[in-house]
């Protein structure tokens, strides 16, 4: 099982006046180093398995076009990645592969990706694994509003709760699986918790919790599997307002796993646990 990572991509800028709320946009006029981490720890039968992941995302932007779209520049550097089976540990190298690697992103005037495209071939060989997994590495090409990721630029008010959903019903990959056909639902809410001043900047403080359902039937090494997996994460964003950069970001969750093998009906279950970080600063 590939190391799972959550979209490397949840960063906003919160733009309004206090009478009017914000709108949490993403201010496409600063680069950024994004420091990230994460764990993953799961059982099964009598091995005990950790995923090990640290490195740092730049993000660089240049100039929209006349027709008001941006390109987005990112690349990886410091990629640290482990695997342990009880006391046994190895590099994870599929992870290591980002190490160097580079993708130029075009972005819209109304914050929609139009592609990413990977700038060598070993960075065009990582986006192709990524299909595997809907959110792995933040490079895949199924993504939806960066701009205003967080649900539209609508005004937020402290207090606000709001959701957002997303149904897709026609699943064609997930990892794990040569082929796969599903649907899965994912359900997001986020609270706009509180403001604080820091020096001369505005800090946002959000809550989020995000449930997800994936359903299908899937081929691996000849064997056809009836698979779910229902997991729900939650988190806490911290935004510079002043700035417009996402100054922390920390999600925990988990992912129940259910398989049943059509052949023989042998099943089994598998409960992955997930801690993610990050930091970020502008460059």
């Amino acid at each position: 099982m590939r190391i799972i990572l959550f979209s490397l991509l949840t960063f906003s800028l919160l733009f309004g006046d206090d009478n009017q709320g914000y709108v949490f946009e993403w201010n496409f006029q600063n680069d950024l180093y994004i420091d990230m981490e994460s764990m993953v720890e799961f059982t099964q039968g009598q091995y005990n398995y950790y995923m090990l992941f640290s490195a740092r995302l730049i993000n660089e932007f240049e100039e929209p076009s006349s027709s008001g779209e941006t390109i987005l520049n990112q690349s990886f550097q410091n990629v640290i990645s482990s695997s342990r089976r009880n006391d046994e540990m190895k590099p994870n190298h599929d992870a290591q592969k980002l190490s160097g690697t580079s993708y130029t992103l075009t972005i819209d005037s109304l914050g929609y990706l139009l592609s990413t495209v990977g700038n060598s071939d070993l960075a065009k060989e990582v986006l192709e694994e990524s299909d595997e997994v809907n959110w792995l590495f933040g490079v895949n090409s199924d993504r939806d509003n960066i701009k205003y990721f967080l649900g539209g630029d609508t005004l937020r008010n402290e207090g606000d709760v709001w959701f957002v959903s997303d149904t897709t019903n026609e699943v064609k990959s997930t990892y794990g699986f040569d082929d796969f056909k599903g649907s899965q639902i994912t359900k997001t809410s986020y609270k706009f918790k509180k403001l604080k001043k820091k020096g001369e900047d505005l800090i946002a403080y959000i809550d989020l919790k995000s449930d997800m359902e994936i359903y299908g039937i899937g081929t691996t090494w000849d064997k056809t599997i009836e698979f779910s997996q229902v997991g729900e994460f939650k988190g806490l964003m911290k935004f510079n307002i002043t700035s417009g950069f996402l100054v922390s970001n920390k999600i925990n969750g988990a992912l129940k796993m259910k398989g049943m093998d059509l052949s023989d009906d042998s099943s089994w279950n598998v409960t992955v646990d997930i801690a993610l970080k990050q930091k970020g600063k502008i460059k």
